[in-house]
């Protein structure tokens, strides 16, 4: 049975087009993954199933009756309520059933006897209907899902907004996968999950026995819950019935076979419009040209073939540090109250460090400490006075200005050709660089900030996070980056796989 159908969708932001009739469906129970390039649209088509954005054509069709859950890169919730309200509030209707069986039974204690039977009647008829929908084993569904995300050692009346970055995303992710919808639809679930974390959401998608879709850059964990894959190329949704491994080998079938078609076709047109200008003045051919004419209007031209995007990071390197970069001395971290023990770190010259540990440890807490961003609860810290640090931090609340003028922000006497040049280095190439920042998808945001990075000459990179939201090609120029830049590098990031054989060792809390 089909729960969603979508058809011919066409839309484009400004001259950029993202869909050419592209279509889409989900069947019931379906476990499907969309994989594509940054920038393609995946999210955008995520909100256009969801309604939040209209295309310029086309029709979404939800079967009636058919309820979803949506996790998308930047939800917004009201973060002032606590955590324990806005996990337990998707059983909020069912609380307050149990609360009016209760006020039933408290009403039997004084109830005149003539109305005992009715009053417990009515009790029990609440009482079997919370039965039939599992309302006793709430408990336990809720603290199955918190503790496989990790968040069971925080505090339930802690409001949202007092939440790291990643604690605020799980919770978020909880709810959604709580309120066991026909569908649930998540844009990048992993982005601020540990590994063990990853493994669990792994196996609970795995046993889910309804339908999903997922946007996901983490190869390793699509591969591992993919029954249905949706390549986003060339405009098209194409539809992969099977495995990651599956897609993989057919899409490289599929691609070459389209590359053929594109070329060939390219080549009849050529062909054509030579027979036309040629034929078009001569009174015995004219009708014969006039016919190609009319057969290139009516004909349905394939979309360029898309290349693979050359990126190339460089973080330019200053001088040369001494053989101490970062010393801490009983370093206590926290706001209200310390995070972790005292820290005593030493970051040796050209170290590559990876900083890990559960989310809300105190990882990005630690890099601001450091950095002088907040100050820390007792003891000391002291970075090499030849020191030229260049930071990524893992969450920024982007203007409403475009990449051009977010990069003059920061120098504001380069000229548009030298940002845009930068720019072309991370793929933000023709409209993007002048689209706004918050229109942009969450890999070309983080592009934006690397080419940012690559402004200025440094020593020390410190990167929160920074591989959020990138596919893998950027991934990859991004780990060569680091790998070949000539000073210390200290890393906060929850995939191992990105950073294996690039750290020389890990400061794990």
């Amino acid at each position: 049975m089909s729960l969603l159908d979508v058809e011919g969708i066409k839309f484009k932001y400004t001259d950029n087009e993202l869909y050419n009739e592209a279509s889409f469906r989900i069947n019931e129970g379906e476990h499907i993954v969309i994989v594509g390039k940054n920038g393609c649209g995946k999210s955008t088509f995520m909100n256009i199933i969801t309604k939040n954005i209209i295309p310029d054509k086309g029709s979404v069709i939800w079967t009636p009756g058919v309820t979803f859950s949506y996790l998308d890169q930047h939800l917004l919730v009201k973060k002032d309520q606590s955590v324990g309200d806005y996990i337990y509030g998707v059983f909020k209707p069912l609380f307050d059933k149990e609360k009016e069986m209760n006020h039933y039974y408290e009403m039997l204690t004084t109830a005149p006897e003539y109305d005992y039977d009715r009053l417990l009647n009515i009790a029990s008829q609440i009482s079997e209907e919370l039965e039939k929908k599992n309302f006793y084993a709430v408990n336990s569904t809720i603290g199955n899902v918190v503790n496989g995300l990790g968040l069971q050692s925080i505090d339930m009346d802690t409001p949202l907004k007092t939440l790291s970055g990643g604690q605020r995303e799980k919770v978020f992710l909880a709810k959604m996968l709580l309120e066991n919808h026909d569908v649930l639809l998540l844009d990048e679930p992993t982005n601020f999950l540990d590994k063990e974390h990853v493994e669990w959401l792994i196996k609970y998608l795995n046993g889910y026995p309804k339908a999903f879709v997922c946007i996901s850059h983490d190869t390793y964990f699509i591969s591992q819950i993919a029954k249905v894959v949706y390549e986003l190329s060339n405009k098209k949704m194409e539809r992969y019935k099977g495995d990651y491994n599956f897609y993989l080998k057919e899409s490289a079938i599929r691609n070459e076979h389209y590359e053929r078609e594109y070329n060939n076709q390219q080549k009849f047109i050529k062909q054509t419009e030579a027979f036309i200008e040629k034929n078009r003045v001569r009174a015995t051919s004219a009708r014969a040209a006039q016919s190609r004419v009319k057969m290139l209007e009516h004909l349905e031209r394939l979309d360029r073939p898309e290349a693979t995007m050359n990126i190339k990071f460089k973080f330019p390197f200053s001088r040369g540090l001494g053989q101490e970069v970062l010393k801490t001395k009983d370093l206590v971290i926290g706001y209200n109250k310390p995070l972790l023990e005292p820290l005593n770190i030493l970051i040796k010259q050209n170290e590559k460090v990876a900083i890990i540990g559960k989310n809300g440890i105190g990882k990005s807490t630690l890099l601001k400490t450091v950095l002088g961003i907040i100050n820390p609860i007792s003891g000391e810290y002291k970075f090499n006075p030849s020191a030229d640090i260049n930071y990524f931090k893992q969450e920024e609340d982007y203007p409403d200005i475009t990449p051009v003028n977010y990069l003059r922000g920061f120098y504001p006497l380069k000229t548009d050709l030298d940002l845009r040049s930068i720019l072309a280095k991370v793929g933000i190439k023709g409209d993007l660089a002048i689209k706004s920042m918050r229109e942009l998808s969450g890999g070309e945001q983080t592009r934006v900030r690397l080419g940012l990075m690559l402004m200025k000459k440094s020593n020390i990179l410190i990167l929160d996070e920074p591989t959020n939201h990138l596919d893998l090609n950027t991934k990859e120029a991004l780990y060569n980056a680091l790998k070949e830049f000539e000073g210390s590098v200290i890393l906060v990031s929850h995939e191992d796989h990105f950073y294996d054989g690039l750290v020389d060792y890990e400061l794990k809390y």
